[in-house]
């Protein structure tokens, strides 16, 4: 399997070690591995107006990281998005990644009738692996938005038996363990 991991940490987090752990196990595993650093490259600004003028038009893509980043999605038979929960939900890149490159006709594709079809077909497995600074209570009471944005709205798009992987741990305590254990059924 094609496994492209979206990583969504800075470089100097203490949480890293999770993003070892998965690269770890999928080599194990015998996976091919595409992986995109998201700190410190071009998702870290947000849509332009040039992208948002461009967004229903027959090419929505007009940069050359959003082109190689769907290039990478169309490839990816599972898809591991690795973030730090912030303020309960996603860091502004990995929004930023999400709105860029989760266009018409990468993630999704209009019917005849303009109805929205799913358009990542090809994914498999969709899995998301976070640190948290947050108990699951607090979690909870903030319904999960980190949970709810990547794996139940992207779930949609990809293939109907799909299945989905979500891995929380605590801020600070990397549990390469847990991550092993999770994605080693993948």
């Amino acid at each position: 399997m094609k496994i492209l991991i979206v990583d969504s940490h800075p470089q100097n987090c203490r949480d890293r070690e999770m993003i070892g752990a998965a690269l770890e196990t999928f080599r194990a595993g015998g996976h091919e591995i595409d992986r995109l650093a998201l700190v410190g490259g071009p998702f870290e600004t947000f849509m332009t107006a040039e992208e948002r003028a461009a967004y229903h038009t027959e090419t929505p893509l007009i940069t050359t990281e959003t082109r190689e980043a769907a290039s990478a999605l169309k490839s990816a038979s599972g898809l591991l998005f690795c973030y730090p929960t912030t303020l309960f939900t996603l860091p502004a890149v990995l929004k930023s990644f999400i709105e860029r490159v989760f266009v018409p006709g990468v993630s999704f594709v209009l019917d005849d009738k303009d109805r929205v079809r799913p358009g990542m077909t090809h994914i498999r497995r969709l899995g998301a692996i976070t640190s948290t600074p947050h108990d699951a209570a607090s979690t909870r009471r903030a319904r999960d938005a980190g949970r709810r944005t990547l794996l139940w709205g992207p779930r949609l798009s990809c293939h109907p038996l799909a299945r989905r992987t979500f891995v929380s741990i605590p801020t600070g305590r990397p549990d390469a363990a847990a991550v092993q254990r999770a994605l080693s059924r993948w």
